[in-house]
């Protein structure tokens, strides 16, 4: 499976040959922060120290045909529960800045809040290479899904 991954994800053609994944279902979800834009523009923080509830942390880049094509349906997901009790949601770029990821979200009329991060220090955390990611993570920290690449979101 792994070999299947580099040769069609995202991440794999100008990267190490070998995917490492830094986080499995059952580990501990990193610690770290960010700042966020949401729909309406505002800029709030996100921290995996105060999680509640489920949380989606999704890793992208805009340039990568595999995250255009999941990230429509990643917003229907977010779209569909982001009312939900303790649901939250955050798409954060790998190695990709603030007007390529703004212009993107406003050209397909994403609503997932996101953060743009120029550099690849929290993607690190998770994973060497591959996109797009997701996790899910439950209220304790503990990842409870991984998906990488072709979502089954239900």
């Amino acid at each position: 499976m792994l070999a299947c991954l580099l040769l069609w994800g995202c991440g794999s053609i100008h990267e190490e040959d070998d995917v490492v994944e830094r986080i499995v279902v059952g580990s501990r979800v990193p610690i770290f922060s960010v700042n966020v834009v949401d729909y309406e523009g505002l800029t709030t923080s996100f921290s995996t120290n105060r999680l509640y509830g489920e949380t989606v942390i999704v890793f992208f880049s805009t340039q990568c045909k595999d995250c255009q094509r999941e990230l429509p349906e990643l917003n229907e997901y977010y779209l569909k529960h982001k009312d939900d009790d303790g649901f939250q949601m955050v798409a954060i770029s790998r190695a990709e800045g603030e007007q390529s990821v703004a212009d993107f979200w406003s050209a397909n009329n994403l609503q997932i809040p996101y953060s743009a991060q120029e550099d690849r220090k929290i993607y690190d955390l998770f994973a060497s290479s591959v996109i797009p990611r997701v996790y899910f993570v439950s209220s304790s920290g503990i990842i409870t899904k991984v998906l990488i690449e072709n979502f089954d979101l239900e």
